[in-house]
């Protein structure tokens, strides 16, 4: 767990490191980016997620988890360590693309691990825990950003992102292990087969599909808000560090309320309260629009991003029990992968909505539409039946009884 919470944490801080950025990017001169460009290079990390997860995801089914997550920190450090001494914008962004390869290939693998590794009745709060590394590494991207950028330099950020995956990437060679439902012999020799034809063919097709479909509106969530909340907050005529706080406090909520979530999903299922935490968050978004006091917002802001935020990692549990051993990993890449796009629309959509001078009214209701969709697509994915067959035992089905641990899985 305290290898995961740090792999997560340096996730985290190199997806957020952008959004924190992104003022010092468009005052820096040499560059002189508008709005539209920023965005393009913020949907380039969700790029490199997408093929990251698309082309990892089996291979972990079949190599293992542990390989994957040492190469996702390795691609990681390279792509930071590329954008903070980039000359141009065009190596910049090549240096945010690698990032994202490796923040993509780390998810097909952290989360089946720590899923196969948890108590059967424990699984989505092992998982939140870990998870909040990602809300604590946004949390201090948010906070170096605050406390030591100035003005246009935004190069010390991203160093500091290079430098904690260099530290870290031989304590996870040395303590990080491999899942024991992967190294069961039957396990891989079925991985070998394909986990993949499984994920794409029924009778899992159609909820492959469902998930797919509600992952995208928690990447357009994530990404739009945490690379333009700042930016959102300003244009609301707050200055740059009560913006910045407003980051901070989105992901300071996300870690509080997704372990509450996260205990409420192990008792009462992962359905209900994935579709209870979009809901949190659309309502969150549209009252941010709304001017309070600062008190007020701050509390508005941390209960969004408990929704916001911690939805995903109830997401990925419900995936992981929805699928057998031998397609886990597979499964996460593919639903993940095509999620990113998702992942690769929210930042220029959101600067396309800032270009566009919209009332900071109608930016915020835009931002609460995805969650709203997402809700009603998990109901969808809870109506749907996946019966037992070739070989698959019925714990591999998302019944009620399975969410809530009554099943083992591994």
């Amino acid at each position: 767990m305290a290898i995961g919470l740090a792999v997560m944490t340096l996730e985290g801080y190199d997806l957020v490191a952008f959004g924190s950025t992104t003022p010092m990017l468009l005052r820096y001169e040499p560059w002189n980016l508008s709005l539209s460009t920023l965005g393009l290079l913020g949907g380039l990390t969700p790029i490199g997620m997408l093929f990251g997860a698309l082309l990892v995801g089996q291979a972990t089914d079949r190599y293992g988890r542990r390989r994957t997550t040492l190469l996702s920190i390795v691609l990681v450090s390279l792509g930071m360590i590329v954008s903070a001494t980039a000359a141009g914008p065009e190596m910049f962004g090549a240096g945010r693309l690698v990032v994202g390869f490796g923040v993509g290939a780390a998810y097909p693998a952290m989360a089946p691990l720590i899923f196969e590794l948890a108590p059967v009745r424990r699984k989505n709060l092992v998982f939140a825990i870990v998870q909040c590394g990602v809300t604590i590494g946004g949390s201090l991207a948010a906070a170096i950003a605050n406390a030591f950028l100035q003005g246009h330099d935004f190069r010390l950020e991203y160093m500091v992102g290079a430098a904690a995956g260099l530290v870290l990437l031989p304590m996870t060679y040395r303590w990080l292990p491999e899942s024991p439902a992967y190294e069961a012999k039957p396990s891989r020799d079925a991985a070998r087969d394909g986990g993949m034809r499984l994920v794409l063919r029924t009778p899992y097709l159609g909820t492959t599909v469902l998930f797919c479909a509600v992952v995208i509106c928690s990447f357009l969530l994530i990404f739009g808000m945490n690379t333009w909340l700042p930016q959102l907050m300003q244009a609301a005529d707050y200055p740059l560090g009560s913006s910045l706080t407003f980051l901070v406090l989105l992901n300071l909520g996300a870690t509080i309320g997704g372990l509450a979530m996260a205990v409420l999903a192990d008792r009462a299922g992962s359905r209900g309260t994935i579709i209870a935490s979009f809901l949190v968050a659309a309502g969150a978004i549209a009252a941010l629009s709304i001017k309070s006091t600062p008190a007020v917002l701050y509390l508005i802001v941390m209960i969004g991003g408990a929704g916001v935020l911690g939805v995903q990692g109830l997401i990925n549990v419900y995936i992981a029990r929805t699928y057998p051993v031998r397609a886990r990993a597979s499964a996460i890449g593919v639903v993940l992968g095509i999620g990113r796009i998702g992942a690769i629309a929210g930042p220029p959509l959101g600067g396309w909505i800032l270009a566009a001078d919209f009332a900071p009214r109608g930016n915020f209701a835009l931002f609460a539409l995805p969650a709203l969709v997402g809700a009603i697509l998990t109901v969808a994915i809870g109506g749907r039946k996946i019966l037992a067959h070739q070989g698959e035992t019925p714990s591999c089905v998302p019944s009620r009884a399975a969410e809530r641990g009554h099943h083992g899985h591994v």
